[in-house]
């Protein structure tokens, strides 16, 4: 019996996987979630971050094909910020709002974050790789 994995991305996560940018041992995570054995959950916080950053000149990706994918995607699961998370946000107070969100719901879902941010790995609050 195999045990599926479950991943939240955050936005550098995510933006380095739509770009093929991701470290090795990263794809190797993103190849399961594509092949149906692991899930990855994406905040919706994620990806209007990602519209920021292509709004700002930061990355160039095409929105619309960023969202699409999500539309009949079930490896890929986007989690909208609720009460719970928010809860869980107030209890995250060292880290930047964004990154609250984004280990509230990690922690929410008892996933791994996938994240390159030190200051979150380091935090404790949830189980990280990258």
């Amino acid at each position: 019996m195999q045990v599926i994995e479950m991943y939240v991305a955050d936005t550098h996560a995510w933006v380095y996987y739509l770009l093929r940018r991701l470290p090795e041992n990263l794809k190797e995570i993103f190849i399961k979630a594509e092949n149906f054995e692991d899930v990855i959950f994406v905040p919706t916080i994620v990806l209007n971050e990602i519209i920021w950053m292509v709004e700002g000149g930061k990355v160039t990706l095409d929105i619309k094909a960023v969202l699409s994918r999500f539309d009949e995607a079930t490896n890929f699961v986007i989690v909208p910020l609720d009460l719970n998370i928010t809860k869980k946000v107030s209890e995250l107070k060292e880290l930047e709002l964004h990154d609250r969100i984004i280990t509230a719901t990690a922690n929410i879902l008892n996933a791994t974050l996938i994240t390159k941010d030190q200051e979150i790995a380091e935090s404790g609050y949830v189980k990280t790789v990258w």
